[in-house]
């Protein structure tokens, strides 16, 4: 009986000592326990950006996939050679879209770094040849 007695009040004296452990570990370092922040949805720059650019069906764009928070795939309608846009008009566009993303990024009330690279490609699906990557970054930094 005199056993029980000692097992019941070690087990009881562990029981405290992990819970005044585990309460002291809580406010000494609470990000352990509730997780970090989540992350800012840094396609929010993207989005608007296309928001902005006007018809896409007159700048020969069906489609615009947003792959990654820094990558931009644009996919080219037009089968005959009519309205297939030239590969000049394309990068054009790439370089006037880039540069409505950039102003994007700077009205945003969150800082994006500087030096941060967008990657921006247009792609036709049925004429390999009609496809392209442009680097959108921001040369004043």
């Amino acid at each position: 009986m005199r056993t029980n007695k000692w097992i019941i009040s070690g087990f009881a004296l562990a029981v405290t000592f992990i819970a005044v452990v585990s309460l002291s570990l809580f406010f000494l370092f609470p990000s352990l326990f509730l997780g970090e922040k989540p992350a800012f949805d840094q396609r929010q720059f993207i989005r608007a950006a296309v928001g902005n650019y006007g018809s896409l069906k007159d700048k020969g764009i069906g489609q615009v996939e947003i792959l990654s928070d820094r990558e931009v795939r644009f996919l080219i309608t037009g089968a005959s050679e009519d309205n297939a846009l030239s590969q000049e008009a394309l990068d054009s566009n790439l370089k006037s879209f880039c540069s409505l993303l950039l102003e994007e990024v700077a009205k945003s009330p969150t800082e994006v770094a500087p030096e941060t690279e967008f990657t921006l490609s247009y792609h036709h699906r049925q004429i390999a040849a009609i496809s392209g990557v442009y680097s959108c970054k921001n040369v004043s930094s």
